[in-house]
């Protein structure tokens, strides 16, 4: 598939989540399922070669294709508000806690559902806390979880030819002869589309990290080639991976850059010289709010860079919130038409190329912001605090939640990837028609959502 898009402008973004659970106590209790270690010998993602030394224990069930209708009920789009209410606190959240001054970029969706795994392996308050972070409750998740899946994953193209891929995969990984129950790794399936594997973390370390790493590669087309390197105690690891490319244009041809440079200010102080990124124009007007102000550009397939540039003494620390997030992603009208004037509105967005990436462990973030506490936690007064009863009687707790994210702007398109390891040890035409430039001339905070507006990627352009 890869292949198929190197000549033509395009955005790539790629995600992965993983959750591993380490041991916190020794022996077994129960359970209905002891996989046994080996090479994998069929069902794999992407092709058919084996994923490292694992064993394939079960396929996801077959991601039919979304009836629509379900996305218009109330009962979705209640869900999809809680999606994109936590999409726009993590963002944010990240943001504040992140130390480094270069770009930043996050991947919402594939941490979202990499807790959404944990939560149905999790029981009791621990599931709980799992749930309220998401904004959920376990009936609302198991209902329209898989809706949310399918309207993700989908497949675009025009005159038979690929212009678009936005593709996710979920995954548990089982310690070789550790006990898990059934029912779970079935509703994992057939709920969240997982793929099961077993991998031997205890006795063939280095080859089960190294099954994590080729799954985690072939997920994201080469784009995230990153060794977890989760421990011996490792009991379970549950993966998510978002993949997305598309193109600019039909024709393929690049972004052209404007004639003009123009004077970027970073978030330093700096200033640089350079050409911009000329979007197409699209109905509307900018939307001003008091501290920044907001337009968009978008592929052909209908994904959505929205941005948010901060007004004059106002810093991109100030505007990237979790607040302005949600209202940035919630508007629906533009104002592309003044009826007073019989006048319409065209606006473009010039835009500078640049580079995101985020490494880093985001347990803290969970637990201080969320308040998922228990997931983290081995014992609390000799007894095991972290309860994942519904997958297995073995007692483990989540030691660390790394987040990875990798992202390219440029004229070619957008090219990105992120993983997150969880570890446990339309009207008729006026008369006028004005077209107006937004211009990106500073730091900046950015969203990258899917036609349904559900937050792929977001983040902060610092420097360029």
């Amino acid at each position: 598939m890869k292949n198929k898009f190197k000549s033509i402008a395009s955005v790539i973004c790629a995600a992965a989540c993983a959750l591993s659970f380490t041991a916190c106590g020794g022996g077994t209790t129960g359970g209905s399922m002891t996989p046994n270690g080996g090479q994998s010998t069929g069902g794999e993602p992407i092709g058919g070669d084996p994923v490292g030394v694992s064993a394939l224990l079960g396929a996801p069930k077959a991601v039919a294709r979304v009836d629509y209708s379900a996305l218009n009920t109330d009962g979705y789009k209640a869900f999809k508000q809680s999606v994109e209410a936590f999409a726009a606190d993590f963002a944010a959240y990240t943001y504040e806690d992140y130390k480094a001054q270069d770009n930043f970029a996050v991947s919402p969706i594939s941490v979202y559902m990499a807790l959404a795994l944990a939560s149905e392996c999790a029981a009791g308050d621990t599931r709980n806390e799992i749930l309220s972070a998401l904004g959920v409750t376990h009936a609302q998740l198991t209902t329209h979880f898989s809706t949310l899946y399918r309207s993700l994953e989908v497949e675009h193209k025009a005159e038979d030819k690929v212009t678009g891929l936005l593709d996710l995969s979920n995954s548990i990984w089982v310690n070789k002869g550790t006990e898990v129950k059934q029912p779970c790794i079935k509703a994992l399936s057939d709920d969240y589309y997982a793929y099961s594997y077993s991998a031997d973390f205890e006795h063939n370390n280095a080859e089960a990290n190294k099954a994590i790493r080729d799954f985690v590669n072939k997920q994201t087309r080469g784009l995230i080639d990153k060794d977890f390197q989760l421990s011996e105690a490792t009991l379970f690891a549950l993966i998510n991976t978002v993949y997305l490319k598309t193109i600019w244009n039909t024709d393929g041809n690049d972004l052209s850059l404007t004639n003009d440079s123009y004077s970027f200010t970073a978030k330093n102080g700096s200033v640089k010289n350079t050409k911009l990124l000329q979007g197409e124009y699209i109905g509307g007007r900018v939307v001003e709010f008091d501290t920044f102000n907001t337009f968009y550009t978008r592929t052909h397939d209908g994904y959505k860079i929205k941005f948010i540039v901060p007004k004059d003494n106002c810093t991109v620390g100030q505007v990237f919130t979790a607040d302005n997030i949600a209202a940035v992603n919630s508007i629906t009208d533009y104002g592309d038409y003044d009826a007073s004037e019989d006048v319409r509105y065209k606006t473009r967005v010039l835009f500078p190329e640049y580079k995101c990436r985020y490494d880093e462990d985001i347990k803290g973030i969970l637990r201080d912001k969320f308040d998922i506490d228990l997931l983290f936690k081995n014992h609390v007064n000799y007894s095991p605090a972290c309860d994942f009863s519904t997958l297995s009687d073995r007692s483990c707790y989540c030691s660390k939640v790394h987040h990875v994210t990798d992202l390219t702007v440029d004229k070619t398109g957008i090219e990105g990837a992120a993983v997150t390891v969880i570890g446990m040890e339309a009207d008729a035409a006026p008369i006028v028609t004005v077209q107006e430039d937004f211009i990106v001339d500073r730091a900046f905070g950015f969203i990258i959502t899917d036609w349904q507006n559900i937050t792929l990627f977001s983040g902060v352009v610092s420097d360029i």
